[in-house]
């Protein structure tokens, strides 16, 4: 009886360690080679936000999508889609399998990028809030990559 009882957390152990094991090295769906669920230009995706950022939000939740638009900043893990003029943007972080895509932006030219959208920000028109005075609303786009286009 006692070594059932032992054989039975031994399985369990080994089942429960295997399965940990599979999750844990399991690899991330890179949603830079999917296809797109939704593809748009920077400016639309802003324009939809502003026009209405409850039923965007619900458009855009869980989705890949492809973007494209004018480099407004970059750095080494993440990308500024937007217009010099418009205080909104979209923010794009990139995926670290992805990450030397970023080497052949420039600011000021276009790119177009792709990721699942994770969320956004408005700005609440607080003056005391130092990231809220800046205006606009920004997008959240995660887990991306440069599209290249053939």
């Amino acid at each position: 009886m006692k070594r059932k009882i032992i054989l039975a957390v031994v399985v369990i152990v080994v089942v429960a360690g295997s399965i940990a094991a599979w999750k844990y090295f399991e690899k991330s769906t890179n949603y830079a080679t999917k296809d797109p669920d939704i593809t748009i230009t920077s400016k639309e995706l802003v324009e939809d936000f502003n026009r209405d950022t409850a039923k965007a939000g619900v458009r855009f939740r869980d989705k890949i999508v492809r973007v494209t638009g004018i480099v407004k900043n970059l750095d080494s893990s993440a990308v500024v889609l937007g217009e010099a003029d418009n205080t909104s943007d979209v923010v794009i972080g990139l995926d670290e399998r992805n990450l030397n895509g970023a080497s052949t932006m420039k600011v000021g030219e276009p790119a177009t990028l792709q990721g699942k959208f994770s969320g956004y920000n408005k700005s609440s028109g607080n003056p005391d809030d130092l990231i809220s005075s800046l205006g606009g609303i920004t997008i959240n786009i995660d887990y991306a990559g440069v599209v290249n286009k053939k």
